[in-house]
Order: C-alpha cells, then sequence, then structure tokens
C-alpha cells in the first residue's frame, strides 16, 4: 500500500511538471511578442557568472507616477504597443475596454519597487560584450498579462544571441 501512495505521488509530481512545461512551451510559441525597453544596471555577478541585471522603463515610469498605489488598483497594466511591438504604458488605461493596439501587463510590487517579468538574464561566459548593445527585452506576453522573456534585442530591433524558441 505505501508503495503505491508513493508512485501515484510521483506520477502526480511527474504530471505537475509536464503540464507547466506545456503551458510555458504554448505560451512561447503562441503568445503576442512585445519589448520593453531597457534601463540599464549592472552586467556583472561573480557568485552566478555573467549575465545583465534587468530594470525597465515602464517600471521607473511606474515608480514616479505611483509611489504607494496600485496600478489601476491591481498588478495588472494596460500597455500599447507600437509597430515594432514596443510596449509604453497606458496610465489611464481600463483593463476592462482594451484597444486593438493594447495589452494587459502584470506587474508586480517588491520593496518599494516595481517588478515586470525576471530581474537578470544569464549568458554563457565570455559572450557578455555582444549583450552591451541591449535596449530591449522580448517577452511573449498571455492575454491574462503575464510575461515570459525570451531573449534581448538591441536599438534596431534585432535579436541579440540566441532567442529561446522553446522552453
Amino acid at each position: 500500500m505505501r508503495r503505491l501512495g508513493l508512485l501515484l505521488t510521483g506520477l502526480a509530481i511527474l504530471a505537475a511538471i509536464n503540464v507547466t512545461v506545456w503551458r510555458y512551451e504554448r505560451a512561447i510559441s503562441s503568445a503576442d511578442r512585445v519589448l520593453l525597453r531597457l534601463a540599464p544596471v549592472d552586467p556583472r555577478s561573480l557568485m552566478q557568472g555573467d549575465y545583465m541585471r534587468l530594470n525597465y522603463d515602464i517600471a521607473r515610469q511606474l515608480g514616479a507616477h505611483r509611489d504607494s498605489e496600485r496600478a489601476n488598483g491591481s498588478d495588472t497594466l494596460v500597455i500599447r504597443l507600437d509597430g515594432q511591438q514596443v510596449a509604453s504604458w497606458v496610465a489611464d488605461g481600463t483593463p476592462a475596454q482594451l484597444a486593438p493596439d493594447e495589452r494587459l501587463l502584470q506587474v508586480r510590487r517588491s520593496d518599494n519597487q516595481w517588478l515586470i517579468g525576471p530581474d537578470a538574464f544569464f549568458f554563457e561566459e565570455g559572450t557578455g560584450a555582444q549583450y552591451e548593445g541591449a535596449r530591449y527585452g522580448e517577452f511573449r506576453l498571455q492575454a491574462d498579462g503575464k510575461a515570459l522573456l525570451v531573449g534581448l534585442r538591441d536599438e534596431a530591433y534585432q535579436p541579440i544571441g540566441k532567442t529561446r524558441a522553446r522552453w
């Protein structure tokens, strides 16, 4: 009986992992491509290896505009996409009434700072020079506003290094 319980628990864990991977794969392959302008930060960590700390202009705008408020009373922003898919914050946007070029973007607040997606992008040791020109984070944006970072882009909107095609 105990073995059966362990087997069923193991199968449940494997199923949960596979469902999570499937959801990320689906989001990466079918979600909208969105570019968020980066704000420069320090690109190296001795303990973790080569990486670039990420901060976004939209997060800075939120911090300057809303010191203690939550965006629209929640953690969801309305963003507008231009012709290059670069996002800009619509301060007076209404999540319930989106225009064709508007999307939702989930944000969170931690230690009095607004965070969007991951705050770091790791790359292979010795390849850091190519990422110095990064100006945009490339995301796949799901309908509910969750953003998955898949790569970095330069000022001309060209991918830098390897863009994640699959999880």
